[in-house]
């Protein structure tokens, strides 16, 4: 199979720099509206305590109807079939990646309510790169796994 179209290094990093700005005027118009102006989370907090449930699991709620949506979008295209929406299917995947954003939020405030500590991004230039396959870079192994801080002690716990 012969691949005709592609999808350019400068057409996806021009993607990229435009969803950036949509999520980021989204999050901020629609996080005023749900949230208010101090805490993000607390639209997932309140109805999460509303329904005595977490607001992980409010928030999973909320995100399914895009991954539905989305999911309806898929199966219509395998099947041929056309549908007039509400909401354009772009406009479901950025929905989609402001909440994904919102997840993060949520799990960076668990993990610092235990104390977890997250490995820095550790960025690498090709000369840097271990070419055994092992896919690690020099001197840092291909696995890191988060020290776990006890917040009561202040020490780290082995995991």
């Amino acid at each position: 199979m012969k691949l005709t179209k592609v999808f350019s290094h400068n057409k996806f990093n021009a993607l990229i720099d435009e969803t950036y700005e949509t999520i980021r005027r989204l999050s901020t118009l629609k996080g005023g509206e749900y949230s208010g102006d101090s805490d993000r989370l607390a639209n997932f907090r309140r109805n999460g305590e509303d329904l005595e449930l977490p607001m992980e699991t409010v928030w999973r709620v909320y995100a399914a109807k895009h991954w539905d949506a989305v999911g309806q979008y898929i199966r219509d295209l395998q099947h041929g079939k056309t549908r007039a929406r509400l909401e354009s299917i772009e406009g479901r995947v950025d929905d989609l990646l402001v909440y994904l954003l919102l997840f993060k939020a949520m799990v960076r405030e668990k993990e610092s309510d235990v104390g977890i500590v997250r490995p820095s991004v550790v960025s690498a230039s090709p000369k840097d790169t271990d070419t055994s396959g092992s896919g690690s870079i020099t001197g840092i192994p291909s696995f890191i796994h988060p020290e776990v801080i006890n917040p009561s002690t202040g020490y780290k716990n082995d995991c």
